[in-house]
């Protein structure tokens, strides 16, 4: 043996013990298809906790909106000693200490409206992180998708490698064979150890990409243990007509919901900027408890009163008008927002379409390609092992193999995430959780 095949022998065995395939599974591994991989994260994943975090903030914040509806019954007692007792003649005017209980009853009965539109601005905005919980749900998927069918594509770049890794050490010991028979020369010879060479690192780093792959997927995920994904079914998805995804995207897209929601909050916050031009009234009750050491003069130990109480805006320096400015301006941005999302929705759906149709319809050409380029390397390696070909005829033909069985990978995987993209587009990817 050679000492470049030797070197070729012990490096593809470090490679084999350092990087074991991650294309072959273990036994012992454990096995993810997409729609388990879909479930566990969106189980585990930490932005979907933040999410459910956001529903129970804006469910406190509607609780606070609603609470100021309500009445407000406070309770305050006091003791006070003073210096010294003070009197002038006959009449006590400071005792030496007293105390004091008043409870105060408040409802408030109108106020421009300002309690109605914070609820509705409330409601709305709780609605809308409901919404955002399944958004949140749906951004994770589209993460596991893109980390899983990368997975996928790393390992199968890892074989594509090897198989070039075996077809380079054919190709070596051929050339070793006719160099030593007399029918190749020295240059030849070493091109050959060269392009193995060069083989062997680039499966070293096709492994090294692999792992990276697969760790990005476990995070993703969130399994900590190694498992292997499973190649998912090559099928076509059903696409509906330009009109029709659009509906289904304007009814079913998240964001777009979202805008909706976004828009009748913000018009309630011009309801509550605008009554701030409205007077408020509302309706006061008190008991009052006192107690003094000795006595003032005319003392009155308890006292009870109701009052209306209505307060009328005159002047706050222009606060009132910049407000109302500022909320109306908002909810016009908001209309804008909604305008452009429509018009994006359009366009995504048929560049989705597009890129869906693309990508299946290469795929059939891809496999020619591959079929052929297969046949071609065979061909010229049983030319070159007689010298019918050249060193360069047969690197020539593998590296033509090479790329049309990577076109083929990546044109595979790149179909499944356009299928994944036209989901999210017309907004049903959230029906792959609930099958």
């Amino acid at each position: 043996m050679t000492p470049g095949a030797l070197l070729s022998t012990v490096v593809a065995a470090l490679i084999l013990l350092v990087f074991p395939s991650p294309s072959v599974a273990d036994g012992s591994k454990r096995v993810v298809t997409l729609a388990e991989a879909y479930r566990l994260a969106v189980e585990n994943h930490e932005y979907v906790g933040m999410a459910e975090e956001g529903i129970v903030q804006a469910d406190a914040n509607y609780d606070k909106a609603f609470s100021q509806l309500l009445p407000k019954l406070n309770a305050e007692g006091s003791y006070t000693a003073y210096s010294k007792e003070v009197k002038s003649g006959t009449f006590t005017i400071q005792p030496d200490d007293s105390s004091r209980i008043d409870v105060k009853l408040t409802q408030p009965l109108y106020s421009g409206g300002r309690e109605w539109a914070a609820r509705r601005q409330a409601a709305s905005t709780l609605d809308k992180m409901r919404l955002g919980f399944n958004a949140a749900r749906e951004a994770v998927m589209r993460a596991v998708a893109r980390a899983y069918f990368g997975a996928l594509k790393a390992l199968k770049d890892v074989e594509i490698k090897k198989a070039a890794l075996k077809r380079a050490d054919e190709r070596r010991k051929v050339a070793t064979a006719r160099l030593k028979v007399g029918e190749l020369t020295k240059s030849a010879a070493l091109r050959a150890e060269a392009v193995a060479a060069g083989a062997e690192a680039d499966l070293i780093k096709a492994d090294g990409e692999a792992v990276n792959a697969r760790n990005l997927l476990k995070r993703v995920v969130g399994i900590t243990e190694d498992f292997d994904p499973v190649e998912p079914p090559l099928k076509p998805l059903p696409i509906h007509s330009h009109e029709d995804a659009i509906k289904a995207a304007y009814a079913d897209r998240l964001d777009y919901r979202q805008s909706i929601l976004e828009k009748d909050a913000l018009e309630a916050g011009v309801d509550y900027a605008e009554s701030g031009y409205y007077p408020s009234l509302r309706l006061e009750g008190a008991y009052s408890w006192k107690e003094q050491e000795p006595h003032t003069t005319f003392f009155q130990k308890e006292s009870v009163y109701g009052a209306a109480v209505l307060t009328f805006p005159i002047f706050e320096g222009g606060l009132r008008i910049a407000e109302v400015s500022e909320a109306r301006s908002k909810a016009r941005e908001a209309d804008f927002k909604r305008l452009a999302l429509k018009r994006d929705i359009a366009l995504q759906i048929t560049e989705a379409v597009n890129r869906m149709n693309t990508a299946k319809a290469v795929i059939e050409s891809y496999k020619r390609q591959n079929a052929f380029a297969e046949e071609d390397y065979k061909m010229v390696f049983e030319q070159f092992k007689y010298g019918l070909a050249t060193t360069v005829d047969i690197i020539d033909a593998d590296a033509t193999l090479i790329s049309a069985q990577s076109s083929l990978m990546n044109s595979t995987y790149d179909y499944e995430l356009s299928k994944l993209e036209y989901k999210v587009v017309i907004g049903s990817l959230l029906e792959e959780l609930e099958k």
